[in-house]
């Protein structure tokens, strides 16, 4: 029988709270990773991997806004509760909290990591 040890998980400090205003976006390189942190309405925050699943540029150049929805044909608003990262490559949309993309193309997605507020700074865990 073998046994699994735990991995370690790696602990990032992003910056300090009051750097990142609601509605937008902190590119945080360490090593060979590059992750993207987004302020929320509500003080929440997350973060996902800076790689677009569509054809695998850097999100972090692009913007940051609602995802725009329709209950019919010809209806646009956006919803309150769902922001996408927007590629600036090909205006691909990534949920910012799943990761997943809003067009469903194959099974890719970027990866997201657990985002902690400790004291007065953004913690990120990978």
């Amino acid at each position: 029988m073998t046994s699994t040890i735990p991995r370690q998980r790696q602990r990032y400090v992003v910056c300090n709270v009051d750097e990142l205003p609601v509605g937008r976006t902190k590119l945080y390189t360490s090593d060979k990773r590059q992750i993207i942190v987004a302020h929320l309405p509500g003080d929440e925050y997350v973060a996902l991997s800076n790689y677009c699943s569509h054809q695998g540029g850097p999100l972090s150049g692009g913007s940051m806004e609602r995802l725009w929805v329709g209950d019919s044909p010809g209806e646009h608003k956006q919803d309150p509760r769902r922001w996408v990262l927007i590629c600036p490559f090909h205006n691909f949309e990534t949920d910012v909290a799943t990761g997943c993309p809003v067009a469903r193309l194959g099974k890719s997605r970027s990866a997201t990591y657990q985002v902690e507020i400790e004291g007065d700074e953004i913690v990120v865990y990978v």
